[in-house]
């Protein structure tokens, strides 16, 4: 029976799949106390893949039965999630180290860093450890604001400038119980970065809620650059006066308001599956901060009469050229690829706030797992031969029209199909359907 099944799954790429995983993960598994962890960890990346779901006993749903019963597998994931021997720090180094082979294997010239915090909404947990009010913009209340809701924070730092986004650091924590602050946390990705690719260049791009002189300071002494979305426009700055030979002190909101636009060129921008060309202004000065003695700091001004506001960008490179004023405007742009990474590991992906463990533990090492299988789908869709890959999505609901958007949602699909068809061919061939019992009277 067992020839039998194994001539079926041929004719799927589970084996492939399964290969892809175990040398992705090996980062992750190599430093485990036990060769039995690191199946549990390929039964729990299987599982999220297959189940597209965090759910312990979905992922269990998704193992090889006839290497067991689901019951098995969900022990074995609880065991290993309550596993005091396997810290949690472990585990998100080797989700890093795994990130690292990935940027090694493309080698860029310099790594665009995004930094952003973002808030996991958990509606129904009433007594989960450590369960927090946060604050959520998405999706609005029904007058379209913000709104407070139960939850847990989190936050990232993902590479963007490489073909797999990969994570630097990552920490779901509780404002109830371990919580510091968030320029702890925000200081905390800085370093972790820096220290895991000490032989880069690092530009850290980020919104404007990262617009704070205490970050500034922080990359300043990590000898590192950043380009952030300005918005407090009303602080004081000082600003060159070439004709009279001085800095000068000025609001930043009429250094905006009245700078000289250097250059206009097309920008392409992508919304909701839908792409336009839009003509933009550019122009830039430089300043210095009271607070921060002589360093000097760049602002990039670039105006789209689409939008309301023009976007205000402050860094610390060296802004002397257009074409270095560009360039700086592209890596800041970069940063709406985690956006995209969080709602692919919120929403219709990986579905990360549907977590039904309770203890904040369990939480943090299904938030690094969840985290590593959404690495793999890009891992997939930049590594597997063309073809393969277009088999996957095809086989997860491609239509093959011209509107279709070649996303990492087709593709985990289609492995969730692989993953599912062969959980499914393994269980019928064991336990074929009672035919005979299907009567009645």
């Amino acid at each position: 029976m067992n020839i039998a099944l194994e001539t079926e799954l041929a004719k799927l790429p589970i084996d492939a799949l399964k290969e892809t995983i175990r040398t992705y993960i090996r980062p992750l598994a190599e430093p485990l106390p036990d060769k039995r962890l690191e199946r549990g960890v390929e039964d729990m990346i299987l599982g999220i893949l297959g189940g597209e779901t965090p759910v312990v006993t979905a992922m269990a749903r998704q193992n090889n039965k006839s290497e067991g019963e689901s019951w098995a597998t969900a022990k074995r994931i609880y065991r290993f999630l309550d596993n005091r021997r396997v810290p949690t720090s472990q585990l998100y180094e080797g989700l890093y180290q795994a990130g690292c082979q990935a940027v090694a294997r493309e080698k860029p010239a310099y790594l665009v860093t995004a930094i952003d915090p973002v808030n996991f909404e958990k509606p129904y947990a009433y007594s989960s450890e450590g369960v927090s009010t946060v604050h959520k913009a998405t999706p609005p209340d029904l007058a379209g604001h913000a709104r407070l809701a139960r939850g847990y924070p989190a936050i990232t730092a993902t590479i963007v400038n490489t073909q797999v986004p990969v994570s630097s650091y990552a920490n779901w924590f509780s404002y109830q119980l371990d919580f510091r602050s968030q320029n702890f946390e925000i200081e905390q990705a800085l370093v972790t970065t820096c220290r895991l690719y000490p032989g880069y260049r690092v530009r850290f791009v980020g919104d404007s809620g990262l617009d704070d002189q205490k970050i500034f300071a922080q990359v300043g002494r990590l000898g590192q650059a950043f380009v952030l979305r300005v918005s407090h426009t009303e602080r004081i700055v000082e600003v060159y006066n070439e004709r009279l030979d001085r800095w000068e002190r000025e609001v930043l909101q009429d250094l905006i308001e009245s700078v000289l636009y250097v250059a206009t060129f097309q920008v392409l921008y992508t919304h909701a599956g839908r792409t336009r060309l839009d003509q933009v202004q550019l122009g830039w000065f430089a300043i210095r901060l009271p607070e921060q003695g002589e360093q000097p700091l760049w602002v990039i001004v670039v105006e789209n009469p689409h939008f309301d506001q023009p976007v205000v960008l402050i860094t610390n490179v060296p802004v002397d050229s257009l074409a270095c004023a560009q360039q700086v405007y592209q890596d800041w742009r970069l940063r709406g690829r985690i956006e995209h990474g969080y709602r692919f590991d919120q929403e219709q992906g990986l579905d990360v706030e549907d977590m039904r463990v309770h203890t904040l533990e369990r939480m943090r090492r299904l938030f690094a797992m969840v985290l590593l299988a959404a690495q793999l789908v890009f891992v997939i869709a930049v590594h597997w031969p063309p073809q393969a890959v277009l088999w996957l999505r095809q086989l997860g609901g491609k239509l093959g029209l011209s509107s279709d958007r070649d996303g990492p949602y087709w593709l985990l699909q289609g492995i969730s199909a692989v993953i599912v068809t062969a959980m499914t061919l393994s269980f019928v061939f064991l336990h074929p359907f009672p035919f005979g019992e299907n009567t009645y009277g």
